[in-house]
């Protein structure tokens, strides 16, 4: 009887102790294959969207951008936020501009979206008469509250019949004020009434 009885107190130790070996065993096993898992699982995105239109507005409530995309993929790792075949389309002292990329990308808060492939940008004229001043590069780069972009690689502006070659490019108010760098190559074509 005093055999059962020590039996009956040590029967939970013994429990006890093979589920602590099990757990450690356990660990052990799958310590490699979950760090992998946990590693992979923070490059992941966390969330995917097609058809996504994104709208920004002005302090007095006036629109200041749009931003359209077939898909839109966040990474949660990094607060990046990446856009396939993105337009950008910005509202600015009564004229539009647009900008289309093959990629994009933007950083945390979405103050800063960085194109890159084939980019194109057109802004209105100051008048209806006057031509659309046309962009082309493979990179740019558009801090959308500051309304300014950049670019570190060739582009080509053109407007009518002038056209204008840059190493590199800045703007502020988004094309308003230019400043071209680099090897700087300009066609402007002769005023009839000077010739």
């Amino acid at each position: 009887m005093a055999a059962a009885h020590l039996a009956y107190r040590i029967y939970p130790i013994i429990i006890a102790a093979l589920l602590a070996a099990g757990s450690i065993w356990l660990e052990h096993l799958t310590r490699n294959p979950e760090a992998a898992s946990a590693a992979e699982a923070s490059e992941a995105p966390d969330f995917i969207a097609d058809g996504v239109r994104i709208v920004g507005f002005a302090d007095d409530g006036a629109l200041r951008y749009t931003l359209d995309t077939p898909r839109m993929i966040h990474l949660p790792h990094n607060d990046l936020t990446r856009f396939g075949q993105p337009r950008l389309q910005f509202f600015s002292q009564g004229r539009r501009m647009w900008i289309n990329a093959d990629d994009g990308e933007a950083g945390p808060k979405g103050e800063r979206v960085d194109f890159s492939g084939h980019v194109e940008a057109e802004r209105e004229g100051a008048a209806a008469t006057d031509a659309p001043l046309h962009f082309s590069s493979t990179k740019l780069t558009v801090w959308t509250q500051e309304q300014r972009a950049a670019s570190n690689v060739p582009v080509r502006i053109t407007q009518g019949l002038t056209r204008a070659d840059a190493n590199s490019f800045s703007a502020d108010n988004v094309f308003g004020v230019m400043k071209l760098s680099g090897k700087v190559r300009m066609s402007i074509p002769r005023n009839r009434r000077n010739s």
